[in-house]
């Protein structure tokens, strides 16, 4: 099983986050020249991307776990330190553009809403600063963050999962057809009412996270017949995602597009050598085109200047957040496989 580890994750994940931030930078800034690009940039595939690569590895990571405590450990070493880092610095450096002043800023009660609420992973409950952002199109300062309580939940389930496996003696693939079912049913039935922010929620989305779990137990099989897989693979996505419009088998077919992406065209393989800079894409971009949004830049010069400025510092804090946040916490085995990709 050591090729699994010789893949291409590093490179979707980077594809996956500058994908969702082009797209924010498209929605957020309003701006008529940019809008003919939406339909290059689909978040929402961006994201499934992410949940299949996600269930995967975690996977991966629960197995090679000697114990839960130890798993729940290394998850949350990998996720905690740089959220709330964007979390506890976006709520003090935007102190100084609010409309209120610092003293009204910190006593209002919406400031310790915010903490409160995105420190528990619930962006959703207060996703607003006072006096932040109020001239922006969403007073929001970090529309990007509800995913991470669905990883969040993710890894929670998985441990439950191997316990009906293993303890309850529940077949694995009666289980795992049982959770898709239900996923994919709960996501089409509230599309169908036209009511997608409840449908992208869980367990909508735990299709595609249990598609990676089932994709890295059938690792050997799958990367045998992947060359023969694809090709019906990509009939069937292409046929359901934009003909159809369902998410019946989109989970597995945009899945394996997934893994044949990673486990092919070696040349990439290097990609994440300098660090894994995904996370801190992600979760930095939204409250950096708000700012630049709020200062009115995209309308000052030229915006494709802006854009590439806005997605620069969003590498430049990604890159820093890796090596002086994220780094430190990693276990001591992810770390000695980083140093050794970089002498590759």
């Amino acid at each position: 099983m050591n090729r699994v580890n010789i893949n291409n994750f590093d490179f979707l994940r980077v594809v996956f986050a500058f994908t969702v931030a082009f797209a924010h930078l498209i929605e957020l800034s309003d701006l008529e020249i940019l809008k003919p690009f939406k339909i290059y940039f689909n978040t929402r595939l961006a994201i499934d991307g992410f949940f299949i690569v996600s269930g995967f590895l975690i996977a991966k990571s629960f197995e090679n776990s000697t114990t839960i405590k130890e798993y729940i450990i290394r998850r949350a070493k990998r996720i905690i330190p740089a959220y709330f880092v964007v979390i506890l610095a976006s709520a003090v450096l935007f102190s100084f553009i609010s409309t209120s002043s610092l003293y009204d800023y910190f006593s209002n009660i919406q400031f310790w809403k915010y903490l409160t609420a995105n420190l528990s992973f619930q962006n959703y409950l207060e996703p607003c600063l006072p006096g932040v952002f109020e001239t922006n199109m969403f007073c929001a300062v970090n529309g990007a963050l509800w995913t991470i309580k669905l990883e969040e939940a993710f890894y929670l389930l998985v441990p439950v999962f191997y316990w009906l496996v293993r303890v309850k003696k529940l077949n694995f693939y009666v289980l795992v057809f049982t959770v898709y079912l239900l996923s994919v049913s709960y996501y089409m039935y509230f599309l169908s009412i036209d009511n997608y922010r409840i449908a992208k929620q869980l367990p909508g989305a735990l299709a595609f996270f249990a598609t990676g779990i089932v994709f890295y137990k059938n690792f050997s099989t799958l990367h045998k017949w992947k060359d023969y897989i694809i090709i019906p693979c990509l009939i069937l996505f292409v046929l359901e995602h934009y003909v159809l419009k369902t998410q019946l088998l989109k989970p597995i077919t945009f899945g394996f597009m997934v893994f044949y992406v990673a486990y092919s065209f070696r040349f990439l393989n290097n990609f994440g050598k300098y660090g894994d800079f995904t996370y801190g894409i992600y979760i930095y971009h939204f409250p950096l085109i708000q700012l630049f949004v709020y200062l009115g830049l995209f309308n000052k010069f030229p915006p494709f200047i802006i854009c590439a400025l806005v997605l620069m510092l969003t590498l430049l804090l990604a890159i820093l957040s890796w090596y002086f946040i994220e780094t430190p916490y990693l276990s001591k085995s992810r770390r000695l496989r980083q140093k050794k990709l970089l002498t590759r």
